[in-house]
């Protein structure tokens, strides 16, 4: 397998990571078990990591050091989402998730200064970033998640199919 097929398979996971973050939004009022919920964030966070890296292997050359910063920054935040229940017994969820997103806003405004990403894409993911801090501080506040949730789930899909319809690295 080429190295272009590889990120090509990583665009798809961003597509498929983006879509399913998307439907995840509407999960705690349709998903009823809470292992599905689980296996369902599971799902969409291991996608999200392989897009990203793709995204990042496609691009690393022109986004520096600051994509390379919200790279560490969204991996990083995603490893402790998962690992939230497992190494602590506070809830790292908010402080992960937050890490998560501003790694993906850090690494998508690299993109887009470099001419890889159109500019709605970082903007969306920033606009889905606050709404989801004001959905976090406003009490019964679920339409806000759910929102912020399809918001990053469309632009993070963008950025995969940015991935997928590549044909060359640093096009």
């Amino acid at each position: 397998m080429t190295r272009l097929s590889l990120v090509r398979a990583g665009g798809l996971a961003a597509i498929a990571g983006g879509v399913l973050r998307a439907a995840a939004a509407f999960a705690p009022v349709v998903v009823g078990s809470d292992l599905q919920r689980e296996s369902l964030y599971l799902v969409v966070d291991v996608c999200l990591a392989l897009g990203l890296l793709a995204f990042y292997a496609l691009n690393a050359e022109r986004l520096g050091r600051r994509g390379a910063a919200g790279l560490a920054l969204a991996l990083l935040g995603i490893a402790a989402v998962r690992a939230s229940r497992i190494i602590s017994a506070v809830d790292l969820y908010p402080a992960a998730a937050l890490a998560t997103a501003c790694g993906v806003i850090l690494l998508a405004v690299s993109a887009w200064t470099a001419n890889r990403l159109p500019a709605w894409v970082p903007v969306t993911l920033l606009l889905s970033t606050l709404v989801g801090i004001i959905g976090s501080v406003v009490g019964d506040a679920s339409t806000l998640f759910v929102c912020s949730g399809v918001m990053f789930g469309v632009a993070f899909a963008a950025l995969g199919f940015k991935t997928w319809r590549s044909r060359s690295p640093g096009m």
